[in-house]
C-alpha cells in the first residue's frame, strides 16, 4: 500500500512540474525598461522542484523509521516539514550571500582606498571670467601615468530643487593626454551652454585610463563636488571641489 500510494503520489507531483514549469515562463518572463531588464523564469519551477525533492526523500526515511505510521500522516507530515526546510534554506542561505557580497565589498573598498588620490585637482578657474565663461581651466596633478581626460557641468537649481544644466563641456577624444607619474598640467575644457542662466554648481570629473584607448581594468573617476557625502563607491571616487581661483592664486 505504502509504495502503491508512493509511486502515485510522486506520479502526481511530477506531473504538476509541467504547468509550474510554463507558468514560471510566463509570470516571470523579462521585465523592465530600456536599461535594466528582469528575468525571474526558473525561480518557480525549480523552487517547486526542490520541495518535491525534499518532500521525497522525508517520505521515504519516514516510512523506513515508523512503519507503522499512517500513509496519509506520513506524507502530510513530510510536505509540511519540507515547506519549513526549504523556507529556511533559502533565507539561510539568502544570508549567506548578503554576508558574503558585504564582505568582498568591504576588501574591494581597502584595496581602492590608496587610489583616492591619484588625481588631485589644485585649483580651477574661469575663462575669460565667471560671468561670460568659454572655457573652464583646472590645474591638476597625477601620481600614475595613463592616458588622462575629463569633462564639467554646470547646473542652475531653483526654489523647488529641480536642476537645469547650464553648460557642459565639449572636449572631444583627441584632447585627450597621456601622462606620467608625478605630472602637473593644466587643462582646458571648452564650454557650451544648453540654457541660459548663472551656474551655481558645477561638478568637474577627471579620468585616468590604463589602456592607450578604450576603458580597462584600473582606470580611476574621480568627480569634484562641492560637498562629497563619500570618498569613493567602489566605482568613483570624490574629492572636493574649491572655489574658483585665479591661476597662480
Amino acid at each position: 500500500m505504502y509504495s502503491s500510494w508512493k509511486f502515485d503520489r510522486e506520479n502526481v507531483l511530477g506531473l504538476l512540474s509541467i504547468p509550474i514549469y510554463f507558468l514560471d515562463r510566463a509570470l516571470l518572463g523579462p521585465s523592465g525598461g530600456n536599461w535594466i531588464s528582469l528575468d525571474f523564469r526558473g525561480v518557480l519551477f525549480w523552487s517547486y522542484i526542490t520541495l518535491v525533492a525534499i518532500d521525497v526523500v522525508l517520505s521515504s526515511v519516514a516510512v523506513l523509521l515508523f512503519p507503522k505510521a499512517g500513509a496519509l500522516r506520513i506524507y502530510l507530515g513530510s510536505m509540511v516539514l519540507a515547506v519549513v526546510l526549504l523556507i529556511t534554506g533559502v533565507a539561510a542561505y539568502g544570508k549567506l550571500r548578503r554576508a558574503t557580497i558585504s564582505n568582498e565589498y568591504r576588501a574591494m573598498m581597502a584595496n581602492r582606498r590608496p587610489l583616492v588620490n591619484v588625481i588631485e585637482l589644485k585649483q580651477w578657474w574661469y575663462v575669460p571670467d565667471e560671468s561670460h565663461p568659454t572655457e573652464i581651466r583646472v590645474n591638476v596633478v597625477i601620481h600614475q601615468p595613463g592616458r588622462f581626460a575629463g569633462n564639467v557641468t554646470g547646473e542652475q537649481t531653483d526654489s523647488s530643487g529641480s536642476s537645469t544644466t547650464i553648460f557642459e563641456s565639449t572636449n572631444a577624444p583627441e584632447s585627450q593626454r597621456q601622462v606620467r607619474s608625478g605630472e602637473a598640467f593644466t587643462y582646458a575644457f571648452p564650454l557650451k551652454f544648453p540654457n541660459a542662466g548663472q551656474a551655481d554648481d558645477v561638478r568637474i570629473t577627471l579620468y585616468l585610463f590604463k589602456a592607450p584607448d578604450g576603458p580597462a581594468a584600473g582606470d580611476i573617476t574621480k568627480v569634484f563636488v562641492k560637498s562629497p557625502q563619500r570618498d569613493g563607491d567602489g566605482e568613483y571616487f570624490y574629492g572636493v571641489l574649491p572655489p574658483p581661483s585665479r591661476p597662480g592664486n
